[in-house]
This record gives C-alpha cells, structure tokens and sequence, in this order.
C-alpha cells in the first residue's frame, strides 16, 4: 500500500478518535459535558481560533461542524467561490478562496490561528497531475506556514 495513503488512514483515525464521545476518554476527571476535542486539546477551550484546510467536503466539512459546536472560531480555504458562500453563511467561519497548492495563500489564511488541521486529499479526478500531489505539497504546504508563524497544535 502506498506510504502516503497509510499516513492519511492513520491521520483520519487519529481525527476520528479525537471526536469519540467522552465516555471512551478519561483525562483528569474531566466533566463529562466537555467534548473529547477540548479534551485531546489538553487546554480546555483555548483554541479560538483554528485553521482547516479542506474544509469544504467529506472529513474537512465534519471537522468545521465540530469545532463550530465546540465554539471556536474557524477558518477555512477553499478552492471555489460555491464553497466560499456555502461556508461564509456559518456564524463563526472565515471561508478565504485559495488553492493549498499556493503556499502565500496558505500563509496568509493561517495567520492568526491559534492551530490548524488539514484534511486535503486528492482524488482519482481532481484534475492536478494524479492524485498524490495535494497529498504531498499541499499538505506540506500548511506544515511549513504552521511552523514558520509558531502555530504548534
């Protein structure tokens, strides 16, 4: 199986298991009201502001849900202008146009945000030259500007 294919698996676990609910989570006597995100955060509600790549569809789309709900603020880039409305319409999300494959635009959505989660992914027909190099230089891409502006989460 292709390496960057495992990697993603493991990373989509690894967002799954952050939204268990929290029976399934015992961390310091933590009430049960508190949602496993706070809880895998190890700092309560601190994140006000959070960065998603790919937060338009599929595992991207659940994610702005989740920490909407968990009230942080989110902001999203997105490749077209349909999903710059759709998620504009949300209270609470900043929906900037951009392409992940641009690493300025990257930059410039994530500054400012306290963490940032990417969930880009291409697929057989994403129109690029095949499929692994959003995986590869995209998501480098939101690697690279989180470290360079100190986001560590």
């Amino acid at each position: 199986m292709n390496p960057i294919r495992v990697l993603l698996a493991a990373a989509g676990l690894a967002i799954a298991s952050a939204f268990a609910p929290t029976a399934f989570v015992n961390i310091n006597r933590v009430s049960p009201q508190r949602t496993a995100l706070c809880m895998v955060q190890g700092q309560g509600d601190s994140y006000k502001k959070v960065f998603v790549a790919g937060g338009s569809k599929g595992v991207g789309r659940l994610v702005v849900d989740k920490l909407l709900s968990a009230g942080s603020e989110v902001v999203t880039l997105v490749r077209s202008d349909e999903a710059v409305g759709e998620l504009s319409a949300l209270d609470g999300v900043t929906a900037i146009k951009g392409d992940a494959m641009d690493y300025k635009a990257v930059e410039g959505a994530l500054y400012g945000c306290d963490a940032a989660i990417t969930s880009l992914g291409g697929g057989p027909n994403d129109g690029r030259d095949g499929d692994k190099w959003v995986d590869y230089a995209g998501n480098n891409n939101v690697i690279e500007a989180a470290g360079i502006l100190g986001v560590t989460r």
